[in-house]
Order: structure tokens, then C-alpha cells, then sequence
């Protein structure tokens, strides 16, 4: 009897620990999918942004379309960058300049890897708290890393900072007064240089 006894013991000490570990892990993996399902409906939306870089501060609007993103910046300088997986436009208003980069050579393809591709976020470490979700990554472009930090707001989940570190230069943008639901025409995101003569 002693002998059944250690064995039924063992055999609950397991059901409670997995019962325990479950029940933690299940609302984390929630919360990946509920993650996953608000950076795909970030499509047709818009954002105020405030971004920070050695120093200067600059403001503007961030949009996200089905395939493209674009960031007017208002202040201090009127700049229009418009972005798609492969290619990006930075339109200089002022200097009425248009340059073309390819963006899969430039950290901003996090950006795309965030709203289209949910192997980001399961290959990112993500803290999961009651006021806030963070994803932490490291991506690699021509063989500088760049750390990637996002906070968002949890209950609702929003999308609110993001911090790129190269060595020692950071980028910070806060994002608020968040907009859903906007269609845009297709030109909105043309990156035809609007200065071409």
C-alpha cells in the first residue's frame, strides 16, 4: 500500500505542475495572437508619430497601406518617405529632391517583417506585463547589427514606441492618436518623383 501511495503522490505532483505550466503559457500565446492580429490591421491606418534622433526631434504622420507605408514629417524640415519591401523613396519638399533606396539594405524592413511576417515576432523576445507587451530583436544589415525595442499598450493593444540602436546612435519614435480604417488611393503611396520635369 505504502509503494501505491509514493506513486499516486509522483502522479499528482505531475498533473499540478503541468496544469500550472499551462495555464501560464496559454495566456502568453494568447496574447502572441492577439499581437499578430493588431499588426495586420494596421494596414489602412494612420499614426502621429514623434521621433528622436541625436538631438533633433521631428514630427509628422506615419501611414500604412496594404503594401506600402509612408511618413510625412511636418517638422522641422517637409519630408515624404514612402516605402514598400523592396524599394523606398525619401522626398526632400524643401530642396524639392527625390533619392531611392532599396530597403531590404536598410533597417527599415523590420517594418514590413512586423505587419506582414509572423516568424518576427516568434523568433523576438517578448515580455509580456499588464500595461505593456515588448518585442526585443536584433537584425543584421551589411553586417551592422541594429536592435529593434517595441512597446506596445496592452488592453487595448497599441502600438506606442520604437527604439533602433546601432552602436551608439538611437532612433526613438512615439506613436499616438492612432487612426483606423482609412483608405487611401493608390496614388497616395506612388513613389513617381513628384518634382520630375
Amino acid at each position: 500500500m505504502l509503494e501505491k501511495d509514493k506513486y499516486l503522490k509522483k502522479i499528482n505532483f505531475f498533473i499540478i505542475f503541468f496544469l500550472i505550466f499551462f495555464s501560464f503559457k496559454l495566456p502568453a500565446e494568447n496574447e502572441i495572437l492577439k499581437l499578430i492580429d493588431y499588426n495586420q490591421s494596421l494596414k489602412n491606418s494612420s499614426v502621429l508619430i514623434l521621433q528622436t534622433s541625436e538631438g533633433s526631434i521631428s514630427e509628422g504622420t506615419m501611414f500604412f497601406g496594404e503594401e506600402r507605408i509612408r511618413v510625412d514629417y511636418s517638422s522641422p524640415n517637409k519630408i515624404t518617405i514612402i516605402m514598400s519591401e523592396k524599394k523606398g523613396a525619401y522626398i526632400n519638399h524643401t530642396l524639392q529632391e527625390t533619392q531611392f533606396f532599396n530597403t531590404r539594405k536598410s533597417y527599415v524592413r523590420f517594418f514590413f517583417n512586423l505587419l506582414n511576417n509572423n516568424a518576427f515576432i516568434n523568433q523576438s523576445e517578448i515580455s509580456i506585463f499588464k500595461d505593456t507587451i515588448g518585442i526585443k530583436s536584433v537584425i543584421e544589415v551589411d553586417e551592422s547589427l541594429y536592435n529593434i525595442n517595441i512597446v506596445y499598450e496592452n488592453e487595448p493593444i497599441k502600438l506606442r514606441k520604437i527604439e533602433i540602436t546601432n552602436g551608439e546612435n538611437k532612433i526613438t519614435i512615439g506613436l499616438f492618436n492612432h487612426t483606423v480604417n482609412k483608405q487611401y488611393k493608390e496614388e497616395f503611396f506612388s513613389m513617381i518623383d513628384p518634382y520630375l520635369k
